[in-house]
């Protein structure tokens, strides 16, 4: 049984900026195995960002082939597309993008297929926010916004977590808490996690390092 999550083949991606063309990856190849717990390094431009968005199928390649389980991103329609990203795939942002006006019980049920309640809590209690289901983002801790997010992006069973800068927002421990949740659903879910980061301390958590520099896999 193949156990290849993503592949990526001599992906390049280029964007115009102006009258310029600036080549945000340059032949990546990288394959990514089911189960895996991978971080990404590299400055600002270095094509991390770039590599998750079309990991997450936001985008597709200038040159080259993204495979998810043996398909190629660019023969889904935009239906197609938007499916997979809903179904398949969890997404983890550096401000959390919860919707404010919402409870927290609420925004993890938001991008349900099948809206649960008695499901949104479980992911609730899993993340440690039992009890914390009627309130609202502006009486969470940045921590706990980071969790709800992280039970949000699990509502549908995703085979594969993206993370962008996890803990970009988050204080040391927080960072610490964000990190061990992530590392558990990984090692006793099985879920494949891929993180883009700066921060070392939030690497050491991943089972692989991946450094990127000038839109290359160093």
């Amino acid at each position: 049984m193949n156990d290849t999550v993503l592949e990526f083949n001599q992906v390049w991606k280029t964007y115009k900026m102006g009258t310029e063309k600036v080549k945000a990856l340059r032949g990546v190849d990288l394959i990514i195995k089911k189960g895996s717990f991978i971080a990404i390094m590299g400055p600002s431009g270095s094509g991390k960002s770039t590599l998750l968005h079309l990991a997450g199928i936001l985008d597709t390649p200038t040159e080259g082939t993204v495979l998810m389980n043996g398909k190629n991103i660019k023969d889904y329609s935009g239906k197609e597309q938007a499916k997979q990203r809903r179904s398949n795939i969890g997404f983890i942002f550096q401000r959390f993008n919860l919707m404010p006006q919402l409870t927290v019980l609420e925004n993890v049920m938001l991008p349900m297929i099948s809206p649960d309640a008695e499901k949104a809590k479980i992911l609730l209690d899993k993340v440690g926010l039992k009890d914390k289901y009627k309130r609202f983002q502006k009486q969470l801790s940045g921590g706990e916004q980071q969790r709800v997010a992280i039970a949000r992006a699990l509502a549908n069973d995703p085979y594969i977590l993206l993370a962008d800068e996890p803990t970009g927002e988050l204080d040391t421990q927080n960072t610490r808490l964000i990190m061990d949740l992530l590392k558990n659903l990984n090692e006793n879910d099985g879920l494949t996690i891929v993180a883009v980061t700066h921060n070392p301390l939030a690497a050491e958590y991943a089972k692989e390092l991946i450094k990127m520099q000038d839109g290359n896999i160093i």
